[in-house]
């Protein structure tokens, strides 16, 4: 049996009586969400795993204390696909010290193959200018050890002191804070 379509009285009397909910929102998508999280970290690990900042971190023990001192590498420049030539090591070089580095080329080539693995790098380009090595802290300076007449006044306040174990830690420490204030004091 066929019903029969309301009318349209019928129609907006039951439309005026049913309330209706919206539909909820959507969540965002996943790709919103993570944006934020994935370019911190991209910024945070840039580059960790790139073969050329694994080159900088480990370069004075490719390269050798005396070279380090004198270049730094600054990316690895990769051969063609279809080519057999490999690829190439941009190194700046400080001041005159190009020809040096361009004579030492070859094991240094062998070096940094060695490191890498493989041989994706064929030779050297290298570009004068300024090196970007971070200066080296120099260590606080030492206290100066106090003197003969200092020490023996330091024991003689000591001396009241009868247990051996006490007596020879309270120095200890009596000694360093001297040190430590002629050090303070100019």
């Amino acid at each position: 049996m066929k019903r029969s379509l309301p009318s349209l009285e019928d129609s907006l009397r039951i439309l005026r009586m049913t309330r209706t909910r919206r539909a909820p929102k959507a969540p965002p998508p996943v790709k919103k969400q993570v944006q934020p999280l994935m370019k911190s970290l991209e910024a945070r690990f840039e580059g960790q795993d790139d073969p050329a900042h694994r080159l900088q971190r480990r370069w004075p023990e490719i390269a050798g204390e005396k070279l380090a001192k004198l270049c730094e590498p600054v990316r690895l420049i990769k051969g063609r696909a279809g080519s057999s030539q490999g690829g190439a090591l941009e190194i700046r070089v400080a001041g005159a010290y190009a020809p040096l580095i361009q004579h030492q080329a070859g094991p240094l080539v062998d070096r940094i193959n060695l490191f890498l693995g493989g041989k994706p790098v064929d030779r050297l380009r290298i570009i004068q200018g300024p090196l970007t090595v971070a200066p080296r802290k120099v260590p606080p300076p030492k206290p100066a050890p106090l003197s003969a007449a200092e020490d023996l006044a330091l024991q003689q306040q000591l001396g009241d002191v009868g247990d051996d174990k006490v007596r020879a830690a309270l120095l200890k420490l009596g000694r360093s804070v001297m040190r430590h204030q002629k050090l303070r004091s100019p």
